[in-house]
């Protein structure tokens, strides 16, 4: 089977036990999850992806996630800041592989690279990228991307989810067993047209194409060349919008069905139904028709274990956080130099035959040396987007009516922009301590708040923003805890977390212009690209193919 396109059982009745992924139940859970606290990974790590918080800090003071002071104030004037430093220093190590950027993409590319011992440097305190989760008193919850989709039994994301362990912690939450909250009521079956009985066939007429799709016609987001449609086809798809591709394929369109898609990209992309692109959105949505996988801490679990293996497997040294890469040059010998900051601010360059920038390629393009200016050029046509996670922690466990829970009011959204800003920005609610079976002390709500439209990211670093986001976090959670039969006044706390950029915008036209052709490209088989934005597509599936892709190439290189 092709290693990188994101490939699905043809049977959602038996998934979870042709894969061996547990369904969510006591019957099928409790052994398996009555121990995940002691059995992740983040013991005496205090830079690994699953941050353990302290039973008094249930409420932030400040956001999480994003450390931007240090990035901001060095990014915007690299040579300044080197020459203030002193220059770049001449190597003082050399190793084969450097991996810059320890977030899902490096992490993965770091891992599959792991018989030729690289250096992995990542930025930030912690790794993980926006990967992260955190553990309240062992229940563990995702601070950003939270679930995976249900790989095809044999694939390569099936064999390092088996062959690391974390398919014992998988959790399933099957197509029958999702729900949304429409008009503060839970309800089953909206794809059998729950919210609007008269006008049912409406519904099931997308939730059919979804799943003949999903069989027959999956547009793989990387491409390959076994993919189930052509590269034109896809093409085809991504030139226009998923607004359009809906209109065009179906006619009119229910408008709960819009406003479930809405939300959906604004959850998923951070942008609109009239943005995204149709390949996108097709690659995202088709792909949970049977479902979605859930872990503990969400993908942070992914992240967390990946991390721990390195710790274990790479010599001392070679698993850096705090070192913020400023420099990628190539030199007339064929290595290259990778020149970075150590957490104790010490420049220091490392020598080494391949790079892999795991970073994002705004990044990219400030810290390569010579960078072409088609890349730059492509790299400037990208857009980011950015989104809260607000946790709110409970006192005690419930029980979780399911993992993650879409809220409905029955109109849609209409595009938002800073003048006439959504109205809610809470799309969907995930239990956070669903994939333990609720067996915690605390139970964790994760609510997603994106922020889809252009400007409305610098307002994240106003000092007030924190006090804002928090009253309005309140007031939403408020509505959904009614809905959900919660009571609201056994919230404990919020933790608030900020992802200023972390979703590159997979707005129309990115294929199938070329842009994504040039951002992948490789600097003359030396520098190397391993991120979500490689195919602007902000999916854990496509983080680990561009990973596997990039290693592969690599040692193809050195045999």
């Amino acid at each position: 089977m092709s290693f990188n396109r994101r490939q699905f059982l043809k049977s959602s009745s038996f998934a979870s036990f042709v894969l061996g992924y547990a369904v969510n139940s006591k019957a099928t859970t409790g052994l398996l999850m009555s121990q995940a606290p002691s059995k992740t990974p983040n013991e005496n790590a205090n830079d690994n992806p699953i941050q353990n918080v302290k039973y008094s800090e249930s409420s932030s003071l400040d956001f999480n996630g994003d450390n931007i002071n240090r990035p901001h104030d060095i990014l915007w004037n690299i040579d300044g800041y080197v020459a203030k430093k002193g220059g770049i220093p001449a190597p003082s190590a050399s190793t084969s592989v450097v991996v810059a950027g320890g977030g899902m993409a490096g992490l993965l590319s770091a891992y599959h690279l792991q018989a030729h011992k690289p250096m992995l440097l990542e930025q930030d305190p912690v790794f993980g990228g926006n990967s992260k989760g955190e553990n309240f008193d062992g229940s563990f919850y995702s601070i950003g991307a939270a679930y995976v989709t249900i790989p095809d039994e044999g694939s390569d994301i099936d064999v390092f989810f088996k062959e690391t362990g974390i398919a014992e912690k998988l959790q399933l939450e099957s197509d029958t067993e999702t729900s949304v909250n429409f008009r503060n009521a839970l309800m089953r079956d909206f794809w059998k047209g729950a919210s609007d009985p008269e006008n049912a066939e409406q519904f099931v007429k997308v939730e059919e194409e979804m799943r003949r799709i999903y069989n027959d016609a999956y547009p793989d987001i990387p491409w390959t060349e076994d993919s189930a449609i052509s590269y034109e086809e896809l093409c085809k798809l991504d030139a226009i919008t998923f607004e359009q591709w809906l209109t065009n394929t179906f006619g009119e369109v229910h408008p709960h069905v819009l406003e479930y898609f809405q939300a959906y990209c604004w959850s998923s992309f951070g942008g609109s139904i009239d943005e995204i692109s149709a390949a996108q959105a097709l690659n995202f949505v088709t792909a949970e028709v049977d479902g979605v996988l859930a872990l503990p801490g969400g993908n942070a679990y992914i992240t967390s274990v990946v991390h721990q293996t390195l710790k274990n497997n790479l010599p001392e040294g070679h698993v850096l956080s705090g070192a913020f890469v400023l420099r990628i040059e190539e030199k007339a010998n064929g290595k290259v130099w990778v020149t970075y900051e150590s957490k104790e601010g010490q420049l220091l360059t490392i020598e080494t035959d391949y790079v892999v920038c795991a970073f994002p390629k705004f990044v990219a393009e400030r810290v390569i040396v010579n960078i072409e200016e088609e890349r730059v050029k492509a790299i400037q046509d990208l857009m980011w987007r950015g989104y809260i996670v607000t946790n709110v922690i409970m006192d005690s466990a419930i029980k979780s009516p399911g993992f993650d829970v879409f809220t409905l009011n029955g109109k849609m959204q209409p595009a938002p922009t800073p003048l006439n800003p959504p109205k809610k920005l809470m799309t969907d609610v995930c239990f956070g301590t669903w994939a333990q079976n609720d067996e915690v002390n605390h139970s964790v709500l994760t609510m997603y708040r994106p922020l889809p439209f252009e400007g409305a990211r610098q307002f994240l670093f106003n000092p007030m923003s924190h006090q804002k986001h928090l009253i309005q976090s309140q007031n939403e959670i408020a509505e959904f805890c009614k809905a959900v039969n919660i009571d609201a006044s056994k919230i404990k706390g919020y933790r608030l977390t900020r992802w200023g950029h972390s979703l590159p915008l997979a707005n129309k036209g990115t294929i199938a212009d070329g842009t994504v052709e040039k951002l992948i490209k490789p600097i003359n088989d030396k520098i190397f690209f391993a991120n979500q934005d490689n195919w602007v597509n902000p999916a854990f599936e496509c983080a680990f193919t561009e990973a596997l892709t990039v290693a592969q190439k690599i040692e193809s290189l050195k045999a």
